[in-house]
């Protein structure tokens, strides 16, 4: 018996390390009336994901706010996000991703608990210059541009008499 869960744990640790654990998998769109995605049951599909990502992508109306478009969950190699919300003028679109062996639990508006996965990209803000600070371009004297010295004058034609 012993022997039986050893094989087991290694066996299941090893197929998690190599990328194959499971993930639900299942879809509806709003013209579908089974909306029994947007809750994990006992008869819930489950895959044998052979990437890194279980995912879920949850589309909803701006407005009528709430109101679902479409819902999957599933198995991916490289998400176009990982934990993400991107608005428009007419939907409210949410990433979710996580790498354990069924997380992709949830309604896909939280992030999914236990991830420590971070929003791509990374950081949407502005880079930001600041003058004095070493190696900047604005330290650089190119040409006497940023300094506002001309640089070394030309050499003048001579004057003949």
């Amino acid at each position: 018996m012993f022997f039986k869960i050893l094989f087991f744990l290694c066996f299941y640790t090893t197929r998690i390390a190599l990328g194959k654990f499971s993930c639900y998998s299942c879809s509806f769109s709003a013209t579908s009336t089974d909306q029994s995605c947007l809750t994990i049951a006992n008869n819930t599909r489950q895959v044998v994901c052979p990437y890194i990502y279980c995912t879920i992508v949850r589309q909803e109306h701006v407005d009528p706010a709430g109101v679902v478009l479409s819902f999957t969950r599933g198995c991916e190699r490289a998400p176009v996000h990982l934990n993400h919300e991107i608005v428009d003028y007419n939907f409210r679109t949410y990433y979710r991703a996580c790498t354990s062996n069924l997380c992709n639990i949830g309604n896909g508006i939280e992030l999914i608990a236990g991830t420590n996965l971070s929003p791509t990209p990374k950081y949407a803000g502005e880079n930001l210059l600041v003058p004095g600070t070493r190696n900047t371009a604005l330290n650089l004297k190119i040409g006497g541009i940023w300094d506002r010295n001309p640089g070394p004058k030309a050499p003048q034609p001579k004057q003949y008499k």
